[in-house]
């Protein structure tokens, strides 16, 4: 007699010929082995719909105030992308006359750099000007040239390829936020009705740590790039502007960004004066420890609410397993499976 739907896929398996078991395994096997390069293909795709979503969900927290209040959501979302516009457009306004300028610097300065290289004891450990200009004409050579242009041919195409995701995983953002009531309607629907009111409340928690993360993190970096302007305007560091937001771009890397920003903005002040990198370090150090003990368990302490052991430990797993998007993701992650825990895994754990 033939099996009935339902019944246990063990029971199917007993009795199914070797022949035919062995085409299912060949079959499962084949799909596995689809499944793995389709996604090491689509790597690129799936990091920009993971950083897209991870964008509209920090953004749909703004919506959803401006929603609550009244405001339809389409107005709402034209406000925010509005708003984001004017203030990116002002940055980039404000920062590109001080760029400009610090550029122009750099460049009348330059002679004099050259000048006191080559009077340094660095240059005269090298044989002075001429023992340079021996080892530069042995370096460039035809091969090491072609080899030169190659990769800047590579870096300006990677540049221009990077450029293009951006520009995607900006669109995709826009469009996940158009559809979230949608798709957040489908997930909820993929479950059994009698668990979607427990689905849709696990849900609800992921996304408002995940919304307060990325805020959170924002401000903190925002004030970690005004901070750092400040202070180099202050000690007279060159390319102060340009510095500031790197440091801020660098401070959303939780944990480790803020060391890259410190020890990049160290060298910078190095080339002023040695008392200048002194003071820079200094700066870093005592901020760093500021934003550790203070600011960032200030701002996330009703957010992810994440201790430092578990941000360190999720940092490195992330970094290792993905990279700069797992190092920048790794923590509200860990936050969200930490709450699919503590509301599906321990209460079963408690009743058995």
């Amino acid at each position: 007699m033939a099996d009935k739907p339902g019944l246990p896929l063990r029971r199917s398996l007993a009795n199914t010929p070797p022949l035919t078991a062995g085409i299912l395994l060949g079959i499962g096997l084949a799909i596995a082995t689809a499944a793995v390069w389709a996604v090491q293909e689509l790597s690129t795709v799936i990091t920009a719909l993971i950083v897209a979503a991870f964008l509209a969900v920090g953004l749909e927290r703004i919506i959803s105030g401006m929603t609550k209040r009244g405001m339809p959501r389409w107005l709402a979302m034209t406000l925010l992308f509005l708003g984001i516009a004017i203030v990116f457009c002002g940055g980039i306004a404000a920062i590109i006359p001080a760029i400009v300028r610090e550029s122009a610097e750099f460049v009348d300065n330059a002679p004099g750099y050259y000048e006191s290289f080559m009077n340094s004891r660095l240059a005269d450990a090298f044989g002075g000007e001429s023992g340079l200009l021996k080892r530069a004409e042995g370096v460039l050579t035809a091969a090491n040239m072609t080899k030169a242009l190659g990769g800047v041919a590579g870096g300006v195409a990677s540049f221009f390829g990077g450029l293009v995701w951006t520009i995607t995983t900006i669109l995709l953002t826009v469009f996940i936020l158009a559809a979230y009531v949608q798709l957040r309607r489908g997930m909820v629907r993929l479950v059994a009705a009698s668990q979607r009111e427990q689905t849709d409340r696990i849900i609800e928690g992921i996304l408002r740590q995940i919304g307060s993360y990325l805020i959170g993190a924002l401000a903190i970096g925002a004030l970690a790039g005004i901070s750092s302007w400040i202070f180099m305007a202050i000690v007279g560091i060159p390319y102060g502007a340009l510095l500031a937001l790197l440091v801020a771009l660098l401070d959303l890397i939780p944990q480790i960004g803020a060391t890259i920003g410190a020890v990049v903005v160290t060298l910078v002040a190095l080339a002023t004066s040695p008392m200048t990198a002194v003071a820079s370090a200094v700066f870093f150090i005592a901020y760093q420890q500021l934003e550790n003990w203070v600011i960032y368990p200030t701002v996330m302490r009703s957010a992810v609410k994440v201790s430092n052991l578990a941000a360190i430990v999720a940092v490195l797993v992330g970094g290792t397993l993905f990279g700069v998007v797992g190092i920048v993701l790794s923590v509200p992650i860990y936050a969200a499976i930490r709450l699919i825990g503590k509301e599906l895994v321990l209460p079963r754990l408690d009743n058995s």
